[in-house]
């Protein structure tokens, strides 16, 4: 993977999409991270949404799901139910750098309320375990050439309907 940019890399895997993912703007910055930390040296991400979801959410009644936030269902099915064995995830510091590249190597997500439960909250409920890293920054992460906002936590990326977000992010030599 030399010398190969993460466009590269999905144009040679036949991909037409990303993830892109951001640890919360609410937190402040020693507990991302903390956060970051542990997602890299436990090879995983994660997604929470506290005292809201507080089951797996493969099996979460109707009436449960309704009762979450409309953005959050779509967040929460991207990283259940949409990604898949090969997809690529970005992991970004808020909106102006870049923590890290994940390739997905599970087929389902894993629901461990264990992490966020115990005495130090560790991390999140929902993970994606055994990533396998593809780039790790240091906390500062590599900085953007201008910040990419958006309003959810994850969001799916393609060349048709993010392609600002695209030309940007499959610059990124992993």
């Amino acid at each position: 993977m030399e010398n190969r940019t993460l466009g590269d890399l999905l144009s040679s895997e036949n991909k037409d999409h990303f993830y892109i993912m951001h640890l919360s703007y609410g937190m402040n910055k020693s507990e991302r991270k903390r956060l970051w930390k542990y997602a890299t040296d436990n090879n995983m991400i994660g997604l929470d949404l506290p005292y809201i979801v507080k089951k797996d959410w493969t099996t979460l009644s109707d009436s449960e799901r309704q009762a979450t936030p409309q953005n959050w269902i779509r967040q929460f099915d991207l990283f259940c139910r949409e990604m898949h064995v090969g997809d690529y995830v970005v992991i970004l510091n808020g909106t102006r750098s870049v923590l890290g590249i994940a390739k997905i190597t599970e087929p389902r997500h894993r629901y461990n309320p264990d992490l966020s439960g115990n005495k130090n909250n560790d991390f999140f409920d929902h993970i994606r375990e055994n990533v396998k890293w593809i780039k790790k920054y240091q906390y500062d992460g590599c900085s953007l050439p201008q910040p990419l906002t958006f309003d959810n936590t994850i969001e799916r990326v393609t060349p048709r309907t993010r392609s600002l977000r695209w030309k940007i992010l499959t610059a990124i030599d992993p």
